[in-house]
């Protein structure tokens, strides 16, 4: 097994949290594989490509060996240019890392007028058919893993199905030679530093709103609250830094990944989701798991830590569960830095024991050892080929949203 090529396909050339997570992974298990990564010539993963790692451009599919095993981000087959040129021998791992990776109904989330959405939730009902046996296929041969429950129960739901196994395989963060020294601090310091790390856009942007102007009304606490990120909404986060009278913002456009863990390290509390959320845990930084919403949120939000949320969520939807009547953030705040040491241990525990590169290796040994599922298998199904309605969707859409791995499950 250990001989076998592991491919990793992400062919999207700008920066992603997949690009780094397939890098993270060809780091991790370089010596004991033999790793290929797939990108454009320019892409993210291509120009970083870590030590005693193959590179293989993602238009020459028939030149990966015979017998790889392919891991692909949970998408449609249709959506992976080509498909059908891999070679039929491949086995293939589908990880579901976002919950609308297999969202079956046209641009649904991001129109306002009924009548539009009634029309493109009517005109996917051959997605939804297709994806419904796709998904189907996939969990019958194991090829489909969920980095989560959030993920996992997001298909169950958009397909009507009952998937009980849990079949996860969690995402993880490099470790770092010398944790983050544990300090007892309590509400009485004099200032405490908050921060947020992630992109400013699409999904993440409502919560980090909410969350700015939920700290106003805890201006009585002495702290300052630094902004990593760029993305759309820069601008309007400018804006909001430029207007807010209560606090301090600060916004740094970008670091790079390497200085991560030592850049926020000098936070008392992170606010994050994802990827994000594992770097602070990991330096035992109490860190504040932050959920999504595509929607400007308008009630009081509850706000946990990340190892009180269930079934490793990274992230869950934002619904009607994760609303208070009144606002405890301030006594969530005064119980985490008046409990520090305890806090920051526990964070640092839950990373070790669920997102630790021992923990991944184990659980990626054992889903690619599961999975049974090959190209030819996809193929002579035709799961490659889109219908009809979304093949002239493509045709229509196709040139704008080229590259573009945000918009990827719209079609």
């Amino acid at each position: 097994m250990d001989n076998l090529p592991l491919v990793l396909y992400f062919p999207y050339p700008s920066v992603g949290g997949v690009s780094v997570l397939f890098l993270r992974i060809s780091k991790l298990l370089s010596r004991s594989h033999r790793i290929i990564l797939m990108d454009y010539v320019d892409g993210y993963m291509a120009k970083n490509l870590p030590e005693g790692v193959e590179f293989l451009e993602c238009n020459k599919k028939e030149e990966v060996p015979s017998g790889s095993i392919i891991i692909f981000q949970g998408v449609y087959p249709w959506r992976i240019k080509d498909f059908n040129l891999f070679p039929s021998t491949c086995r293939v791992l589908f990880w579901h890392l976002h919950p609308d990776n297999y969202f079956p109904y046209y641009k649904y989330k991001y129109l306002k007028h009924k009548i539009l959405r009634y029309l493109t939730y009517s005109i996917s009902f051959l997605k939804h058919k297709i994806g419904q046996k796709l998904i189907k296929e996939l969990l019958s041969k194991n090829a489909l893993v969920f980095m989560d429950q959030p993920n996992r129960d997001s298909t169950s739901k958009y397909f009507n199905l009952n998937i009980e196994k849990k079949n996860y395989l969690k995402i993880f963060t490099d470790d770092i030679e010398n944790p983050r020294e544990i300090i007892n601090r309590n509400i009485e310091d004099d200032r405490f530093h908050f921060g947020w790390i992630g992109r400013l856009e699409d999904f993440k942007s409502p919560i980090l709103f909410h969350t700015l102007d939920r700290l106003k009304d805890i201006c009585n606490t002495k702290f300052d609250f630094t902004i990593i990120g760029n993305g759309k909404d820069s601008e309007e986060f400018y804006k909001y830094r430029d207007s807010c009278t209560c606090y301090k913002i600060n916004i740094i456009d970008e670091i790079r990944p390497d200085e991560i863990s030592s850049y926020i390290s000098n936070f008392d509390i992170l606010f994050a989701m994802g990827t994000s959320a594992l770097e602070g845990a990991k330096i035992a930084i109490p860190t504040i798991l932050l959920d999504y919403s595509y929607q400007t949120i308008n009630q009081i939000y509850k706000y946990q830590l990340i190892y009180e949320k269930h079934g490793f969520s990274l992230a869950d939807p934002i619904s009607d569960n994760n609303f208070e009547e009144e606002s405890t953030l301030e006594e969530k705040l005064s119980f985490i830095l008046e409990n520090y040491d305890n806090i920051s241990q526990n964070c640092r525990s839950y990373w070790d024991a669920n997102f630790s590169p021992p923990v991944f290796k184990n659980d990626f040994q054992n889903a690619i050892q599961k999975s049974s599922l090959s190209v030819n298998d996809l193929t002579t199904a035709e799961y490659h080929k889109p219908d009809f309605i979304t093949k002239i969707l493509f045709k229509i859409y196709g040139n704008r949203i080229k590259g573009n791995s945000s918009q990827a499950w719209q079609y």
